[in-house]
């Protein structure tokens, strides 16, 4: 019955989003606030083959509704904007993004609410290209933190920094003394046009906390047993910090982006200190459509436009030390029918190694997405 539930509501959300030529937004005559209804679900399939690890068995297949979400975003007063999402997705509601945030101007911001740190590729959220993460960016990046952050934009730069809680805002990680921390990120863009953009980037955090770490590498998000874990590697940390350097290039229907990523750990009660790391690098060309998008206020990649057809690849690589290391490399072809709807189509071969461990498979998988 949930199952069927969480479909329902995925179907209503896919029928509006086919339906729907603008987004449902309010706005009094007074201009002093508005409402906008925001949603997504993706309709995920998947087969898995050529799997070398012997006590794995025949992989499975699936099919799935996956982070099916739904909120308002809008603004209020003179300079204020709001966004409220909520996740429906693996059996529980969760809270995604939460947060306000005041504009000096259009250069300078101030936000406070959970929030993705400048870090990483997750904050693309519906404009991530493949339909799974890099196996480098879900092991280091971090997921949302309860923040407050300093926001600056202008044509050749942008600067993010903030100071954030490490606790979860659903359940405050189960203790009052959740840790700090502490993150920046810098971007300058020496060239930017309508054809062109040149953009490299540097983050770093600190994280003062108790918690203990744990980073793995994933299999993709249709693979229906229990344990989506290949590698894996955990200890109780005296502190940590991350660290990341990108660089995107674009030249009309042409986009290279690579991210090299890494975090250094000092186990409690060791004087040694653990580093691990990986990369990833991906190139996509248009087939069909004139040029690549680009957000100047957020430094991320967007999404094609309507009736654009995308061929794109990418390979990543994950070393966790003691932990062993995976890679994988995707081959995928996105289109895009409109705002609402695209989908994705994805064929990866991973590998992962962990001391006499080793595991290869193969995947296929495709993606229905909806928004609005």
């Amino acid at each position: 019955m949930k199952l069927f539930n969480k479909a329902l509501l995925a179907t209503a959300f896919a029928a509006f989003a086919l339906q729907s030529q603008a987004q449902i937004t309010i706005v009094p005559e007074n201009d002093q606030f508005s409402l906008k209804l925001i949603g997504r679900t993706n309709f995920d399939a998947g087969t898995y083959f050529n799997r070398t690890d012997p006590d794995a068995g025949h992989p499975d297949n699936g099919i799935a509704v996956n982070d099916t979400r739904l909120g308002v975003a809008g603004k209020f007063l003179e300079n204020w904007d709001y966004k409220v999402e909520i996740c429906f997705d693996k059996k529980a509601i969760s809270f995604r993004d939460v947060f306000v945030k005041y504009n000096f101007n259009k250069t300078h911001h101030l936000q406070f609410g959970n929030v993705f740190m400048g870090f990483g590729m997750k904050p693309l959220g519906l404009a991530y290209k493949f339909i799974d993460d890099a196996t480098v960016d879900n092991a280091i990046c971090p997921s949302r933190k309860m923040g407050l952050v300093y926001l600056l934009t202008t044509d050749h730069f942008n600067f993010n920094g903030g100071i954030y809680s490490n606790g979860n805002i659903d359940n405050g990680n189960g203790q009052f003394d959740q840790g700090v921390v502490y993150s920046a990120k810098a971007v300058a863009r020496p060239v930017i046009d309508e054809a062109t953009v040149l953009h490299f980037g540097f983050s770093a955090m600190l994280t003062s906390s108790k918690d203990a770490a744990s980073f793995s590498g994933v299999v993709p998000e249709t693979f229906t047993t229990e344990g989506r874990t290949l590698i894996k590697d955990g200890f109780e940390p005296y502190g940590n910090s991350r660290y990341e350097a990108e660089i995107i290039f674009i030249q009309q229907k042409f986009l290279f982006e690579s991210h090299f990523q890494g975090a250094s750990y000092k186990p409690g009660g060791s004087s040694d200190r653990y580093h691990l790391g990986g990369f990833l690098a991906q190139v996509s060309y248009l087939l069909i459509g004139d040029q690549q998008n680009y957000n100047k206020a957020t430094g991320l990649c967007q999404n094609a436009s309507p009736k654009n057809l995308e061929l794109l690849a990418r390979y990543d690589y994950l070393d966790l030390h003691t932990g062993g290391h995976q890679s994988d490399l995707t081959i995928g072809l996105n289109y895009f029918f409109s705002k609402h709807f695209n989908m994705k189509l994805n064929y990866g071969v991973t590998q992962a190694h962990e001391g006499e461990y080793h595991d290869t498979y193969n995947t296929l998988q495709v993606r229905a997405q909806f928004s609005f």
